[in-house]
């Protein structure tokens, strides 16, 4: 094993992390050795998925194993980049995307308590006063030994939009009493492997996380995340993703899987955004332009993008799950999708909270 690790440091060559999937029942302990003896220098096991996260080493790449299903190289991903707005002052009304949902008509009969929502995003500012109360922690998949702290803003916009529960400074949330966990994947600047990725699925997994806010994308295919979006919908937990924000004809990943619910964003006349990708695979839409959430620093901030959209879903979701909490993700697209509202011409239908929950009642 060191023999193997002298050899490709010497030859100046830099290892290539790779993410391998192993073939179903196989057990880590046992090809461990024989990973090392490939070149491969395991690095994490990710125990719900049954995949490795490791480094080459070897002078001619990965080899094929019998106990290997496949492999990937490890790649970089974004966060949707939104159209970031000024720091506002507070606010007195609803923000208007939950009054457009009718988000507030549905708080008398749920508001979405006990249900755990991850958000898988950069952090979250815990201390804003419209997210404290239902901050329950998380982790940080980049320095496990840290708390996940938002130092980009972005996953505490999303946070706030799903659970924000600060009527004086006009920040409520879809789901204004709903628990929500921060797993930070991304960087301040925005971006992360996909490997802390599927680290972030595996832990949603392990910790009993029931929705799961995905507002990231990328333009190619993975089957390493393909298959991870398939073991998390199996298991029960309910993705919401974002469409993108490139105004194509097609969507991004991990939204065109078909478990996740995919999310396009509608403006204040109920138009699809021109920054929305759109087409094959949308489910459902939901407001996303100059939405008001939470920011660093107690502050608020408005801005655009699929990423706010999604969190308008997310929430109805938690809604949804405190009334009936073994839905299953089938079952929880059906009633979004049903009890939306039309739109005009081929236009998504718009995600309504009210609509949605009434028609689980009855």
């Amino acid at each position: 094993m060191r023999k193997l690790w002298t050899l490709s440091t010497t030859l100046n060559i830099s290892p290539v992390r790779r993410i391998i999937y192993l073939k179903e029942g196989i057990q880590y302990k046992r090809c461990l050795k024989e990973l090392w003896h490939f070149g491969i220098r395991p690095l994490k096991y990710l125990s719900q998925l049954g995949m490795v996260v490791g480094e080459d080493l070897s002078m001619n790449g990965f080899s094929a194993h019998p106990d290997v299903q496949y492999m990937e190289p490890d790649i970089r991903i974004t966060i949707m980049e939104p159209y970031v707005g000024h720091i506002q002052t507070a606010k007195t009304l609803l923000p208007w995307g939950i009054k457009r949902i009718q988000a507030e008509r549905a708080w008398r009969i749920s508001q979405g308590k006990g249900i755990r929502v991850a958000v898988i995003d950069t952090g979250i500012y815990s201390e804003h006063p419209a997210i404290k109360e239902n901050y329950r922690g998380g982790v940080n998949i980049l320095s496990p030994q840290f708390p996940p702290n938002d130092y980009n803003g972005h996953g505490t916009h999303v946070a706030g939009i799903i659970a924000g529960s600060a009527s004086q400074l006009g920040l409520m949330g879809v789901a204004p009493k709903t628990e929500i966990y921060a797993v930070k994947a991304f960087n301040r600047k925005g971006s992360a492997n996909l490997s802390d990725l599927l680290n972030a699925i595996n832990w949603c997994i392990e910790n009993k996380m029931q929705v799961i806010n995905m507002s990231f994308g990328m333009d190619k295919m993975s089957e390493v995340l393909r298959v991870a979006i398939q073991t998390a919908h199996q298991k029960g937990i309910v993705m919401v993703a974002a469409s993108g924000n490139r105004g194509l004809s097609s969507i991004d990943f991990p939204a065109r899987y078909p478990e996740t619910i995919a999310v396009t964003s509608v403006g204040f006349h109920d138009q699809v955004s021109v920054f929305s990708n759109r087409g094959k695979g949308i489910d459902i839409a939901a407001p996303g332009e100059k939405i008001p959430s939470a920011w660093l620093n107690n502050s608020i901030r408005e801005m655009s993008g699929t990423s706010m959209a999604v969190p308008h879903v997310s929430g109805t979701v938690s809604l949804l799950l405190y009334l009936k909490r073994h839905l299953n993700p089938e079952q929880v697209r059906y009633l979004l999708t049903q009890s939306a509202d039309k739109n005009a011409g081929n236009h998504p239908k718009i995600v309504n909270a009210y609509r949605a929950v009434k028609m689980l009642l009855r």
